[in-house]
């Protein structure tokens, strides 16, 4: 060993003089403290035994086993057989008009009713918009309700439009379903075509007619009415008509006024968006009218027979009578026991 600071070798441990083993050691020449390990660097792992690298096969596809594991996906079970004790599968009827129709209405009554109460939001946000701007002609508004006020009807503005567009869609797939169920009830064929319908509603001008027009069509079919009499349309018919005609030139005119740049175009625009909004809660929920009630003259849903309950008290009925009582409701608009 060689002292670090005079550089001088050590006497050998064994030699006479030197140290004890275990004794702190001391240079012989300088009286330095020796240390007593030794520091050696070795790389990584230098002592650890390596283990052999197997090397990677290459892929051969997804695993196989000879039976579905238990831990995975059940087998099916095997399909019957025609000739067997099971029988074949039975086959999925096929939805009826009837029922498709009967789903439509009661989804169309859920959106358009979504539709009226945000319209009537929105022409409340307008109303309160068109305080403000009544207001602001005499003194200065504070921020706090004019940032709400705008809040309020960028909100109700973009949601009122888009559940009217799907409330509208979800009617004229109503339409189509319900011109289908009333010529076969009254063994016609209709006067126009599908897309005529729809290609009507859509475009100004015929979208004032078209869709009345086709409802009262619907109405008069499914009535039983003769073919070759003219269709009037019955007292919810024309008031959903003439709501529907009002909504609609009333956005038109709220839409076209808002183009001006004077303040009092401006203000204008805010007063129709109100009134037409008002006009298109009316639309929402004579519609939701309309269709159940047209709804229950094409697709009835016949309960099945329960507790009788007395109508009426009179003479006796003769048993032909009796027969030609009708159990429930329907196009046939025979009374006599209450279905529950």
């Amino acid at each position: 060993m060689t002292c670090p600071r005079c550089g001088r070798p050590q006497p050998p441990p064994d030699s006479p003089g030197a140290p004890r083993a275990g004794a702190t050691r001391y240079c012989v020449h300088c009286g330095r403290v020796l240390a007593g390990v030794r520091w050696v660097a070795l790389p990584p792992d230098a002592l650890r035994p390596r283990e052999p690298r197997v090397p990677r096969r290459p892929y051969a596809g997804p695993p196989r086993y000879p039976a579905v594991p238990r831990w995975s996906l059940r087998a099916w079970m095997p399909a019957p057989e025609a000739g067997g004790d099971e029988g074949p599968l039975a086959a999925t009827p096929p939805r009826a008009p009837e029922a498709g129709l009967r789903g439509t209405a009661g989804l169309l009554a859920n959106l358009a009713m979504t539709t009226a109460v945000l319209a009537g939001i929105a022409a409340l946000a307008e109303l309160w918009r068109y305080g403000l701007l009544v207001a602001s002609r005499s003194e200065a508004l504070s921020s706090a309700p004019l940032a709400f006020s705008d809040a309020l009807v960028t909100l109700v503005g973009l949601l009122t439009p888009v559940a009217a567009v799907a409330t509208g869609a979800l009617f004229l797939r109503w339409l189509l379903l319900g011109r289908g169920i009333a010529a076969t009830i009254s063994g016609t064929r209709p006067a126009r075509r599908d897309w005529a319908v729809v290609l009507g509603s859509l475009l100004p001008g015929p979208n004032l007619t078209i869709p009345g027009a086709a409802l009262t069509e619907v109405e008069h079919a499914a009535s039983g009415r003769p073919t070759d009499e003219r269709p009037r349309p019955s007292r919810p018919v024309r008031q959903w008509w003439f709501a529907w005609a009002a909504s609609v030139v009333l956005g038109v005119l709220a839409v076209l006024r808002g183009l001006g740049d004077s303040t009092q175009a401006l203000a204008d625009s805010v007063l129709l968006h109100a009134v037409a909004d008002v006009a298109a809660a009316v639309v929402a929920l004579v519609t939701i009218r309309v269709v159940t009630d047209l709804t229950e003259l094409l697709a009835p849903d016949l309960r099945p027979a329960g507790r009788e309950a007395v109508l009426a008290v009179g003479t006796a009925v003769s048993a032909g009578a009796d027969d030609r009582v009708a159990a429930g409701g329907g196009r046939s608009g025979g009374v006599g026991t209450e279905v529950g």
